[in-house]
């Protein structure tokens, strides 16, 4: 009899508690997720900005209105709801990352390539070693009256520092490359591909996914910087001449009036700089006008 009632009484203790710990589960998990949600999308922003489609317009328009009604709900402790939003929300932001990583990855592979190629960088790595023979001809003095210079087509005499920033250049590919491969992996997790295979995905199963995809162009990113860097370098004597040229003090110059960049990659190297290209683009038109101006 002692036991009939013993278990009663636990029964009823748990139908009584059970409602608030509930609530206090949606409290918390809606904290999360406001959190959550808000950085992603502080992080999305730019991104979503610089590359620009009518879709990905539609998709931030839409990203933005999700996440102010589910905030408001949020606000308003209305938390089971909210959490619903969330997830709502967060099923949106995988859809949307993965094209934009999608894109990313075409962008990286395309700067890695071209910058191999543009700037001769496996010339680079044979001719200008320290242990090869045309150093023992660049090292060497002459009179430029009379002798006969090193130095021609494929040897300009602006390119002789390649044979001290030869490491540069390879640490530059080698790691472009190595931070490309490394978002390809976390891209195609393999975690991420058995999660999107379920009827339905658990909130912390979006969180990973989401965590992938940034941290994937995250390394896009710092990918497309390096090779960026490597065209930098082959004009290296040439960025105090493009601070002149645009009348602007050090502190001013942004990677959009660097004109050692090739235009078709402006814009990723304002994107990495994590700056708006549109932002940037109007503001070096007005300089450019201003300057000309003045003359």
């Amino acid at each position: 009899m002692k036991l009939i009632k013993y278990i009663a009484f636990i029964t009823i203790s748990l139908t009584l508690i059970a409602p608030d710990l509930y609530a206090r589960s949606s409290v918390a998990q809606s904290g999360i997720d406001y959190r959550f949600v808000f950085g992603v999308l502080r992080e999305m922003d730019p991104m979503m900005i610089n590359f620009s489609t009518d879709d990905r317009s539609k998709d931030r328009e839409m990203l933005k209105k999700n996440f102010e009604e589910a905030t408001i709900e949020y606000y308003g402790q209305d938390y089971d709801a909210s959490v619903k939003k969330y997830y709502g929300l967060k099923l949106e932001l995988v859809r949307v990352l993965e094209q934009l990583c999608t894109d990313y990855m075409d962008r990286t592979k395309e700067i890695l390539t071209a910058t191999t190629a543009d700037n001769k960088v496996f010339d680079i790595f044979i001719n200008y070693s320290k242990s090869g023979s045309y150093y023992a001809y660049f090292k060497k003095p002459f009179d430029p009256l009379v002798d006969i210079t090193p130095y021609k087509e494929d040897f300009p005499i602006e390119d002789w520092h390649f044979f001290l920033d030869l490491r540069k250049v390879e640490n530059y590919l080698r790691y472009g490359h190595y931070n490309y491969f490394e978002a390809k992996r976390l891209f195609n997790d393999p975690e991420i591909a058995y999660f999107k295979s379920k009827k339905k995905m658990e909130i912390g199963e979006l969180d990973y996914i989401i965590e992938r995809y940034i941290g994937a162009i995250k390394h896009l990113r710092h990918a497309k910087l390096l090779g960026i860097e490597i065209y930098k370098l082959k004009n290296k004597f040439k960025s105090s001449y493009y601070q002149d040229k645009y009348n602007l003090r050090r502190d001013q110059f942004t990677p959009i009036f660097d004109d050692r960049i090739p235009e078709k990659f402006m814009i990723d190297a304002v994107d990495n700089a994590k700056l708006l290209y549109p932002e940037e683009l109007e503001r070096k038109n007005k300089v450019a006008e201003r300057v000309q101006n003045q003359q």
